[in-house]
């Protein structure tokens, strides 16, 4: 299961998402930032303080956000990662391609 709170900063959309990103729940993933994509939003910060499991597929549905945001000129931006997810983030390079930050601010991207 999965879900998601977001919330409107000046610049971006915050998405908090709470509880497993993997292959069940990819699709949920990218429908529902690809929606906020759809809505006009162009940079994100994907909040995972609460993300319990992030699998390959769930890396994969990151990668393919990450690439339509950087195609509309937008900025994604990583918070709350650690733990197990900041280990599947490091494995995968993720530490390296994108910026993670300890707190959202209002003018983060």
């Amino acid at each position: 299961m999965l879900e998601f709170i977001d919330r409107k900063l000046e610049n971006a959309e915050v998405v908090a998402a709470k509880g497993r990103l993997d292959v069940t729940t990819s699709r949920l993933f990218e429908a529902h930032c690809c929606g906020l994509l759809h809505a006009g939003c162009r940079s994100m910060v994907l909040d995972f303080r609460e993300l319990q499991f992030l699998s390959s597929d769930g890396l994969r549905a990151i990668l393919g956000l990450a690439k339509r945001i950087r195609a509309g000129g937008g900025r994604l931006v990583f918070t709350g990662i650690r733990g197990p997810i900041r280990d599947m983030f490091n494995i995968a390079g993720f530490l390296d391609a994108f910026p993670v930050v300890d707190q959202v601010e209002p003018d983060i991207a």
